[in-house]
C-alpha cells in the first residue's frame, strides 16, 4: 500500500514539473509577445509538412552585420532600425552592453569573411576568388527564429501567396518578431505590410 502511495506521490510530482515547464515556456511566450520590441527581417520562405509538429512555415532570416575582429565573441547582437522600416544587425558582443540599446540572443551567430560565394565574378578563377575572399574583413552572421506555425486549413493557401510574392519583382515577405530580455519570438510573416494569415484567409 505505501510503495503504491510512494508511487502515485512521485507520478503526481513529474506531473506538476511538467505542467509547470509548459506553463513557464507559454508565459515566456505571451510575455515576449505582448512586451516586445517589434522588428522585421527580409525572408524567404516555404512550406514543410512535420507530422508531429503539423503544418508551419518554415522561413530564411540571415542578417549580416558590421565588420569584427577575428577573435570577437558574437553570442549577443544589437538590433537598430534602418531607414527602410526593416532592421539590421548594429553591433556584437559576448555579452548585451549597457547602452541602452535593443540586444538579443539569436539562434545561431558566427564571424564569415564578407565575401560569398555569389560575389565570385564571371571568369574569376577559383584560386583567385579565394584569395579575394579570404583578403575580405570579417562580419557577424544572425540566424533568426524561422518557425511559423499556422491553422492546417489556412496553410497551404499561406505558402502559396508567399511563393508568390518572393518571387514576384518588387515584392517580398518580411519576418515580423518581438524581443524583449535578449530573447526573440516570431509572431508573424508579413507581405507588403498584410499578414500572411489574412492574405491566405482571402485566398480560399
Amino acid at each position: 500500500m505505501k510503495a503504491n502511495l510512494k508511487k502515485t506521490v512521485l507520478t503526481a510530482a513529474v506531473l506538476a514539473v511538467q505542467c509547470a515547464a509548459i506553463g513557464w515556456i507559454i508565459w515566456r511566450y505571451e510575455s515576449i509577445v505582448r512586451c516586445g520590441t517589434e522588428v522585421r527581417f527580409r525572408c524567404q520562405a516555404y512550406d514543410p509538412y512535420d507530422p508531429l509538429r503539423g503544418r508551419y512555415l518554415k522561413t530564411t532570416v540571415r542578417e549580416t552585420g558590421p565588420e569584427m575582429a577575428k577573435d570577437q565573441d558574437c553570442s549577443y547582437v544589437k538590433l537598430e532600425p534602418s531607414t527602410n522600416g526593416l532592421w539590421r544587425v548594429a553591433a556584437a558582443a559576448a555579452a548585451p552592453q549597457p547602452d541602452g540599446g535593443l540586444w538579443m540572443r539569436p539562434p545561431t551567430s558566427c564571424l564569415e569573411h564578407s565575401i560569398g560565394w555569389d560575389d565570385k565574378k564571371e571568369g574569376e578563377s577559383y584560386s583567385d576568388f579565394n584569395k579575394r575572399r579570404d583578403a575580405s574583413p570579417l562580419v557577424v552572421c544572425v540566424s533568426m527564429p524561422d518557425v511559423l506555425f499556422l491553422n492546417e486549413r489556412l496553410a497551404p493557401a499561406a505558402e502559396k501567396v508567399l511563393r508568390e510574392a518572393t518571387s514576384a519583382k518588387g515584392k517580398g515577405a518580411v519576418a515580423v518578431y518581438r524581443v524583449k530580455d535578449c530573447e526573440i519570438v516570431m509572431t508573424d510573416i508579413e507581405i507588403e505590410g498584410k499578414s500572411v494569415t489574412a492574405l491566405a484567409r482571402e485566398a480560399l
